[in-house]
């Protein structure tokens, strides 16, 4: 036994070189553990291994205490068994060492092999160390990873299974594939052709077996399978996919199975064979070069010749992207160009274009006139792109050769009556313009000539023109654009006019440009003569729905009714269903139906006024909701007399209805309320006679009030107003002069005040609330920061009572009301006074931002369409409410807390919300209980 300070003592000095340089390449540690000595030897690579400055001798127990303290005691049986009686001497284990210092883990697997002396006693122990944090990380990841697959399985959102072995058993199947066989989970463990029998004799077992035995996925679309369901054998068409799944040692173990059910569309798309080989017949056909593009990837299909022909690459370019078809078209416009028409959906042309092909080898620049046409599917995306292509080389080529000769056709053109320019390409110097040019443009020509664009018409700067023609230069493409604005100075002073532009590159034969030819047409008489026509237009659908009408038009010829989408909308109507007379009526309730009838009778009888004037009810069952109408309509006659014709327009008048009847109601209720009272003071006035003269006054005042509110229902508040007046002021004269006499009296007296004073407020709310309702002429504009100003003084006692903060940001100008506006943020505010948090200021925010129409909230639907809003925030710091109440809040008489906690009558949130919808706009909230709301009103810019 040797007692080296080296691990080895070998005795060949080139045979220890070699086995040490092939261990440093392996990374491979070698250690010996002397029994005798307790002397643990060790290499560099020992040290490396574990990442710990052992010295070369140390004690075994310094090496066991680099053992995570998780495994050292296993580790240390191990150890001690290689010493033991039945040992065969081989020490083989993995262990995890001390983890590095930033905590990444370090696995170690340590292998010997004792030593006997000529007793047959141990009397050493050497072996290597191997750093294989790698793989037992790859092995705890293995693991990991099996459990995520078979969750991934049961969870795939398609039908996903694993068959294991080659008899196929059903390792595991989420519910979408056992729902495909029409199975339950006891297939789980069984050979495929044991759980669905009926797949034997199908070519299915034989692909897997294929799949199993060379490891090749096996793919197929739309393949036809028999399968047995609820007790019915039927066939199914799927899309599935094999594939062999291998084990550590690359053998395949199994095979993963994903199927889609394809049945349905299998179907449709063989219905829809017929008339595709109509249309491949008719595009094979075509004088054009037709193919079709289908979906974002652009693959092509049903290329005719003359479209295989342009692309130059053979036949086999069906079913392959246009990207990997045409390379060549990477680095120009028209891929980009699909792809915007794939998105927006519009179609897209151009005329002459040159396109670059490489044409069997051979780059081609030829011109094409182009479309590219949306193909859209039955829920209106684009599916597929048709595109036409006609070659225009030769005509191209030929306006080439002529443009050559155009200088010399110049001077005709000083006669023509459209203004024609020509600019030098450098810095655009004017070298020829027409009369008629310099007309247009308020100049003579010799005022333009030699100058350049911008000296002889500084008004265009900052116009754009310059930028446009810089482009077409630059490009050599022309540009086209029709009835573009133009500010231009002329003699009488800045002008707008209206031009047809073209811009044509002058082309050299060199092939350079040199100028640029600018024809313009003035158009401005037939453009501002059509926006004219928009403007009446646009004015008469703005009163349309300022007034919140439906259109109608029936023809009496077909018994065709046309409705307004609104009016549709209000009959529940589809938007492309055809309006008979008998679906019009289909909505209206039953009993109006003879009314209706004699007013069109009326109408359209000859020798009448033509007039058509009815209010009826459309039934809910047939309606969006239940609504009462109020039509009206005129009849035309020929030159016969003969009605050929009724036009009208409805109003909702649901609401005005309701705060008719609400309205009555809430009299009715009243005075039955102020009878009750005057029972309880005539007890009174028997009790105490010595007050019964001044009570007996206040009865008959009473009394009389009663009978004037029975009998006139619908007259204006301040009548109404008018007893409860005197009610008030005789109650506070009987607490006043009689409070003594009356003991226990007063209480009747204090509630039949109460009760009066809370019919005052409701009736001042329900004045205003009909008179926003019935009022909606917009003639001025409106200061939103003057209009809170306004609210804001006649809130002050409120406001300093609160001790409230009131932040006012920058509000917009709009066209409105002023009185109605003031009552909106009179209510807004007032709430968010009332309803603060107690020993809590309020503090309220008011601030506005324009937002854009497209990114209102789905809630907020404005009474007139504009691109975009003012959005005016009424911020407070209150106790909110729940956000399920948002819609109620807003309705007339809704209120959230009882009267006696907060006074109100549940009609100015509603009084918001019509003066919002008087605007064109809309109104709505958001809160939580305790932590104020956010009243929001949308106004159209």
């Amino acid at each position: 036994m040797t007692h080296s300070t080296k691990p080895f003592n070998p005795d060949n000095i080139t045979e220890i070189n070699r086995l040490e340089s092939a261990l440093d390449a392996a990374n491979v540690g070698t250690w010996e553990y002397d029994l005798g000595s307790s002397e643990f030897r060790l290499c560099k690579r020992f040290r490396s291994i574990f990442n710990y400055p052992f010295d070369d001798i140390t004690s075994l127990e310094n090496v066991l205490n680099r053992v995570h303290p998780v495994q050292r005691e296993i580790t240390k049986e191990e150890a001690k068994k290689v010493l033991g009686k039945n040992s065969d001497g081989e020490f083989d284990i993995e262990f995890r060492a001390v983890d590095d210092v930033n905590g990444s883990p370090r696995w170690i697997n340590c292998k010997g092999q004792a030593h006997l002396n000529d007793e047959g006693f141990i009397y050493k122990i050497s072996g290597i160390a191997l750093n294989i944090t790698k793989n037992v990380l790859s092995r705890q990841q293995i693991f990991i990873n099996e459990e995520r697959f078979r969750s991934l399985i049961e969870e795939a959102p398609i039908a996903t299974c694993l068959f294991v072995g080659r008899e196929m058993k059903i390792e595991v199947a989420n519910d979408t594939m056992i729902g495909y066989w029409g199975k339950d989970k006891s297939v789980f463990g069984k050979p495929l052709i044991e759980a669905v029998p009926e797949l034997r004799g199908q070519e299915f077992p034989a692909i897997l077996d294929s799949v199993f035995t060379t490891g090749e996925a096996y793919t197929a679309r739309e393949a036809l399978v028999d399968l047995e369901v609820n007790g019915v054998l039927s066939g199914y068409y799927f899309d599935f996919t094999y594939k062999a799944l291998r084990n550590a040692q690359g053998e395949v173990y199994g095979v993963m199975d994903t199927a889609v059910d394809v049945t349905e569309k299998v179907l449709a798309k063989r219905a829809l064979e017929a008339s595709e080989a109509k249309l491949r017949s008719v595009i094979a056909t075509a004088p054009a070069a037709i193919g079709l593009f289908v979906g974002r990837d652009l693959v092509v299909e049903m290329p005719n010749q003359a479209f295989i022909d342009i692309v130059g690459k053979g036949s086999d370019i069906i079913g392959k992207p246009l990207r990997e078809v045409m390379p060549e078209l990477e680095n120009q416009a028209y891929l980009q160009i699909l792809d915007d028409v794939f998105t927006s959906g519009k179609m897209f042309q151009s005329f002459g274009s040159q396109v670059d092909i490489v044409q069997h080898g051979v780059m081609t620049h030829n011109f094409y006139n182009i479309t590219y046409t949306p193909l859209l599917d039955s829920n209106g995306e684009v599916y597929a792109i048709l595109d036409i292509a006609i070659d225009v080389t030769e005509s191209v080529r030929a306006d080439q050769r002529v443009k050559e000769s155009q200088m010399q056709l110049l001077a005709l053109f000083e006669q023509s009556p459209i203004g024609i320019a020509i600019l030098n390409k450098d810095d655009l110097v004017f070298t020829m313009a027409n009369p008629f040019y310099g007309q247009m443009v308020g100049r003579a020509p010799e005022q333009l000539i030699g100058k350049t664009l911008l000296e002889a018409l500084p008004e265009l700067e900052g116009q754009g023109f310059d930028q446009l023609m810089a482009n077409t230069i630059n490009t050599g493409k022309p540009y086209f654009s029709t009835e573009a604005p133009v500010n231009i100075t002329r003699e009488n002073g800045p002008e707008t006019i209206y031009v047809n532009l073209t811009y044509q590159p002058q082309v050299e034969k060199d092939g350079n440009i040199s100028g640029i030819l600018v024809v313009a047409t003035d158009v401005t008489q037939q453009v501002l003569s059509r926006q004219k026509i928009q403007e009446a237009e646009i004015t008469l659908r703005g009163a349309v729905e300022l007034a919140n009408l439906g259109t109608w038009h029936i023809d009496l010829t077909t018994g065709i009714l046309d409705y307004s989408p609104r009016l549709r909308e209000w009959f529940g109507i589809g938007a492309d269903e055809i309006i008979t007379i008998e679906r019009g009526y289909a909505a209206i309730n039953k009993s109006d139906h003879p009314r209706i009838k004699a007013a069109i009778t009326h109408a359209t009888t000859p020798g009448t006024d033509g007039i058509y004037d009815i209010e009826y009810n459309v039934d809910v069952n047939s309606a969006d909701r239940e609504r009462i109408l109020h039509a009206q309509g005129k009849t035309y006659f020929n030159k016969n007399g003969e009605p050929v014709k009724i036009s009208g327009t409805v109003q909702d008048v649901t609401e005005q209805r309701k705060v008719q009847l609400a309205l009555e109601q809430l009299v009715q209720e009243r005075t039955e309320e102020l009878a009750t009272t005057n029972e309880e003071l005539a007890a009174i006035n028997e009790e105490y006679s010595a007050t019964n003269e001044e009570l007996a006054k206040s009865n008959e005042l009473l009394m009389r009030s009663n009978e004037n509110l029975q009998q006139f229902a619908y007259i204006a508040s301040h009548d109404l107003q008018e007893p409860l007046r005197k009610i008030q002021s005789f109650g506070d004269l009987l607490k006043k002069r009689y409070a003594a006499e009356l003991g226990a009296g007063a209480d009747y007296l204090e509630r039949m005040q109460s009760a009066s004073r809370r019919m005052s407020a409701l009736i001042e709310d329900l004045l205003a609330f009909s008179r926003v309702s019935t009022q909606k002429d917009i003639t001025e504009q409106v200061e939103l920061n003057q209009v809170v100003k306004s609210v804001l003084t006649d809130l002050d006692f409120a406001i300093q009572e609160t001790k409230a903060v009131i932040s006012v940001g920058q509000l917009p100008v709009i066209e409105g009301d002023p009185l109605q506006l003031g009552q909106l943020y009179q209510n807004l505010i007032s709430n968010a006074l009332k309803f603060h948090l107690p020993n809590q200021a309020p503090f309220i925010e008011i601030n506005a931002e324009i937002v854009n129409s497209a990114d209102l909230p789905n809630t907020i639907k404005p009474a007139r369409f504009a691109p975009t809003y003012h959005r005016i925030d009424v911020r407070d710091n209150g106790i909110g409410f729940d956000d399920k109440y948002t819609n109620r809040i807003f309705q007339i008489f809704q209120r959230l807390h009882g009267k006696t906690e907060y006074a109100g009558t549940g009609i100015g949130l509603a009084i918001c919300e019509k003066v919002a919808n008087n605007h064109g706009g809309a109104i709505t909230a958001t809160s939580n209980p305790g932590h104020g709301a956010v009243f929001s009103v949308y106004f159209p810019v």
